[in-house]
């Protein structure tokens, strides 16, 4: 059996204290990673960063801010790199599904709350884990997308755009930096059971899309982190610009 070591690395992780990215975390660590994790809430971080230090001591650093202000995000990679020694892995996970609704009902605030999160979040985000990974010779990026990348989520518009365009940006970025060893790539999660899919209005909506997982039932964090593991770490050397979907079958159709 192969196992995934990443020991010896350093990782960032965005929207890291719950859900899908403190599964993120916690499995990185699991493989030997240090991690920079980085969250808006901080009684949440700051309870995900004391639980994964009580497990593997000295070994995540708690970042507090917004991705969607480059400010934030620079500073908290660059904290990241410094403390730990530089950095060789990143994910983009943090992401809004936004107010649900037409398009002109939930009008230009929604639209630039979620693009601000879902894609300037990211793109800032990589501009300075690149900087950082071209410094360490190289290093792999995971961009989290989502089925709606794929296909379309009703009264979702801006969501499901922000994912799209994610896609895109994951694939051309691939192709720009693959020749300065940085890889860089997706996962697009299907229905997870998280804080933000059980969630108060918006269970209606995931109890609905369940419906239609081949698999009958929710995907589970872990699920999808260790597909971000297999794209951060070294057995995926030759994969670069490509999007795994973790779904449970959802996007397949009779």
């Amino acid at each position: 059996m192969m196992n995934i070591d990443l020991t010896g690395k350093t990782a960032f992780v965005t929207g890291g204290s719950k859900g899908i990215g403190r599964a993120i975390v916690e499995v990185l660590a699991d493989c030997g990673a240090n991690v920079g994790v980085m969250a808006r809430g901080k009684e949440e971080l700051a309870a995900a960063v004391a639980d994964l230090n009580a497990k593997h001591p000295g070994r995540a650093l708690a970042l507090q801010g917004d991705v969607s202000g480059f400010d934030d995000v620079g500073k908290a990679i660059a904290r990241t790199a410094q403390h730990f020694g530089g950095l060789q892995l990143a994910v983009n996970n943090a992401g809004v599904a936004g107010t649900p609704g037409l398009l002109h009902v939930a009008g230009p605030e929604n639209w630039l709350h979620v693009m601000g999160i879902n894609l300037d979040g990211v793109a800032y985000a990589m501009m300075a884990e690149i900087t950082e990974m071209l410094k360490a010779g190289g290093g792999s990026i995971v961009n989290i997308a989502s089925v709606e990348a794929h296909t379309i989520l009703k009264e979702f518009p801006t969501y499901t755009a922000s994912k799209h365009a994610l896609i895109g940006l994951t694939k051309a970025t691939a192709a720009d930096y693959a020749s300065h060893k940085i890889r860089i790539n997706s996962v697009s999660p299907g229905v997870i059971r998280t804080p933000l899919t059980m969630a108060e209005g918006q269970k209606e909506v995931t109890d609905r899309l369940a419906l239609r997982i081949p698999e009958g039932r929710l995907g589970e964090p872990e699920e999808v982190a260790r597909s971000v593991a297999f794209l951060l770490s070294d057995l995926s050397g030759y994969t670069t610009g490509t999007d795994l979907v973790v779904d449970g079958g959802f996007l397949l159709r009779e």
